[in-house]
């Protein structure tokens, strides 16, 4: 904090572990190193960072469960005060001592991986009722949604002719 003060400006460029990420989001197998660039700018009592993140997601396909990657960029901003009076919900209070981003650039992250990944836009996902990726292999089963109300009369109808 010393030098962001001295100078007024800092870039810093770094390389991070964001392991919670995957622990936490079902659909994520894994995250790659993240990539940091961020530029601080000092005014007194505030800090201004922003920035851009860089990193590969592996995801787990929300339709066939299949396992694939995608690159992630995410932009960062925030801001900080050395000035606990001036703290607000979107200026966190810092004082004078070494500025952690890390739950910033996790919350950078969160709000930057897809919600519901999909392998590629045409996934059929697996079958409902036997469970063979439908990518893969047509499996042949009946699919057609039945009525809950109607499904008691199911096993009326045989496939044997009536009895």
């Amino acid at each position: 904090m010393e030098r962001l003060k001295e100078e007024g400006e800092l870039d810093l460029a770094e390389i991070v572990s964001l392991p919670r990420i995957a622990r936490e989001v079902v659909d994520i197998e894994s995250l790659d190193d993240v990539n940091v660039r961020l530029h601080a700018t000092y005014h007194h009592p505030y800090v201004v960072v922003r920035g851009e993140l860089d990193t590969v997601v592996h995801y787990v396909c929300a339709r066939c469960l299949a396992e694939f990657a995608r690159p992630l960029s995410a932009p960062f901003h925030e801001r900080y005060t050395t000035d606990e009076h001036k703290a607000e919900d979107e200026v966190r209070f810092v004082g004078d001592e070494m500025v952690d981003v890390t739950p910033e650039l996790e919350q950078a992250i969160f709000l930057a991986i897809d919600n519901r990944p999909l392998c590629k836009e045409t996934c059929q996902g697996l079958c409902p009722v036997c469970g063979r990726d439908r990518n893969v292999e047509a499996c042949g089963c009946d699919v057609r949604p039945i009525d809950p109300r109607l499904e008691a009369l199911k096993g009326l109808l045989s496939d044997h002719g009536s009895e």
